[in-house]
């Protein structure tokens, strides 16, 4: 697989989020946040869905409900960093090896939780699935930094077809 190749651009997209999410846990970091009150739960919960995503792809089953709810991961920063860049390598690395034309995804649903449901998909839409969650957790975070006079930079937190918009339009 090439990085050109429509899988290949996901996985390039998806590990770019990642780089943004270790982005925001340093700037959280040098600014001494109380990271688990509210940056560090955003960031655990981004990781631990790519985290079973590349669990899921070799088993042929995604379950994003079943995650490990690491709280030493939303408690430090480091460690948030850290599990951010792994999973980056770990898609790079990953790239070079075969993918499975389909995947099941389960997941529980029901007001209540109990229903259970398995729903077919691809490796290209679940890598722009957790790619575009990710996305939208940073746009949460964004709220939380801002008003701690912490910006961040114009791409992270917003949607790829805004960006697309707005660049498009900007010549307008």
């Amino acid at each position: 697989m090439h990085a050109r190749d429509p899988l290949g651009r996901a996985v390039v997209y998806a590990i770019d989020m990642l780089h943004q999410g270790a982005g925001i846990a340093e700037i959280a970091e040098r600014a001494g946040l109380r990271f688990e009150e509210q940056i560090g739960p955003h960031l655990r919960h981004i990781i631990e869905h790519y985290e079973v995503l590349l669990a899921g792809i070799d088993q042929g089953v995604v379950d994003y409900d079943n995650r490990g709810r690491d709280r030493s991961v939303e408690r430090d920063p480091a460690i948030a960093k850290a599990r951010c860049e792994r999973l980056a390598e770990g898609l790079k690395k990953r790239l070079d090896r075969p993918w499975p034309e389909t995947l099941a995804v389960a997941f529980d649903g029901g007001v209540t939780g109990d229903d259970r449901f398995v729903s077919g998909s691809t490796p290209l839409r679940e890598l722009l699935f957790v790619a575009g969650h990710a996305v939208h957790h940073y746009a949460l975070l964004r709220l939380v930094l801002k008003p701690q006079g912490l910006t961040l930079p114009e791409s992270v937190g917003k949607a790829a077809a805004t960006i697309r918009y707005e660049r498009e339009h900007k010549a307008s």
